[in-house]
């Protein structure tokens, strides 16, 4: 029995070791696979020959409308506001020339009218006076008086021909009465605020019936039919732009367009945007409804560039740089930088021909393998 077993034994170590065996010899009889050269990768990209021509770039920039003339309207006197044609309220329209507001003038004119009384009795005083001693001039000065009415703005004062006239004029204190109710018809008129030009209020400090004292402001008024578009440019577009130029300004997703020209450019840059301000001076128009405060874009046309090409701004990295395609390869080279904007560029620095590529490449290097997309 135990032989028995040991003849099995032996009989499966002998059929294991003939099997391996025969696997090995089978093993080394395969042949190995036939290794292929590892495939080059090679990109596929759309480009353009280099062609120079002569471009004048556009700058487009948005900014706020406002009104050329915006005045505060402040009161030189004292008095109580009362009701005239023009309501006191914001957003009234008037006309160059119109009564804004009206102070109660009562007590100012009538103390005019007696200062005009008294220099009349000074002036009746003084006459029989200079009829003797003056009589080349006597004439002029009953002239004068008798044009004088208290209701009335003072007529010129005659010219005295004579020093020795003048300190006669100077004794009876004719000259500082003339002038002081001069001053006082001045004033007088400061009680009525009429409009300097088209407009409307943008803001009212006072009701009608208040009472108002100097230096109070009545309100703030602006002229509507004289509107100016202030737009910040980029302080490195500003070279494009200069005085006098035309402008196309339009409302925001509006086709609608008017015409604008260049009345001032700041000179100095603000802190906070890096940008210069232009002001653009609105042409009157019809087509396009405009007020304070609306925000419009403006198209500035620059000035022409000479010998340069225009590509989408994503095909320029590090600020320079652009692949072009040679010889079915990539190669790295540096433009010449004139001007960008968020979608294009403008640039030199090429050779004619080359073909540039203008599509933004990721993970490309010089040296790679390129097909040019027909």
């Amino acid at each position: 029995m135990v032989s028995r077993k040991i003849q099995i034994i032996i009989s499966i170590v002998v059929i294991l070791a003939a099997s391996y065996g025969l696997m090995t010899l089978f093993a080394g009889m395969k042949k190995d696979p036939e290794k292929k050269p590892p495939v080059e990768a090679k990109l596929h990209v759309h480009t353009k020959p280099v062609i120079y021509s002569t471009i004048t770039p556009l700058v487009m920039e948005g900014g706020r409308l406002g009104s050329q003339k915006k005045v505060d309207i402040i009161s030189e006197v004292q008095g109580q506001i009362l009701k005239e044609d023009i309501v006191l309220k914001k957003g009234q329209r008037f006309q160059k020339g119109d009564l804004l507001a009206k102070i109660n003038d009562e007590e100012a004119s009538n103390n005019l009218m007696a200062s005009k009384s008294r220099f009349l009795n000074t002036l009746a005083n003084a006459l029989p006076d200079l009829k003797i001693d003056y009589p080349s001039s006597y004439k002029n000065w009953l002239v004068f008086y008798n044009d004088v009415s208290i209701y009335k703005d003072l007529p010129e004062i005659p010219h005295f021909k004579s020093d020795k006239e003048k300190t006669f004029l100077a004794s009876r204190n004719i000259l500082n009465e003339y002038y002081t109710i001069k001053s006082a018809e001045i004033r007088l008129k400061k009680y009525q605020i009429r409009a300097p030009f088209n407009g409307s209020f943008v803001s009212v400090n006072f009701e009608i019936g208040s009472t108002i004292n100097p230096g109070g402001r009545l309100g703030t008024i602006i002229q509507t039919n004289h509107l100016e578009l202030e737009v910040p440019v980029k302080a490195s577009d500003i070279q494009w732009i200069s005085m006098g130029d035309e402008v196309l300004v339009s409302e925001k997703n509006s086709n609608e367009q008017v015409k604008g020209k260049i009345v001032r450019i700041s000179d100095f840059v603000l802190e906070s945007t890096q940008s210069v301000s232009v002001f653009i001076n609105i042409y009157p128009q019809n087509r396009i409804k405009l007020l304070e405060g609306m925000y419009l874009n403006a198209v500035f046309s620059g000035k022409p560039i000479s010998d340069v090409m225009e590509i989408p701004r994503n095909a320029v990295f590090d600020d320079n740089k652009v692949f072009i395609v040679s010889k079915g390869k990539l190669q790295k080279k540096e433009i010449k930088v004139h001007k960008s904007d968020e979608k294009t560029l403008i640039f030199s620095g090429l050779k004619e021909g080359e073909q540039i590529v203008v599509e933004p490449l990721i993970k490309a290097s010089s040296g790679m393998s390129a097909e040019i997309i027909k």
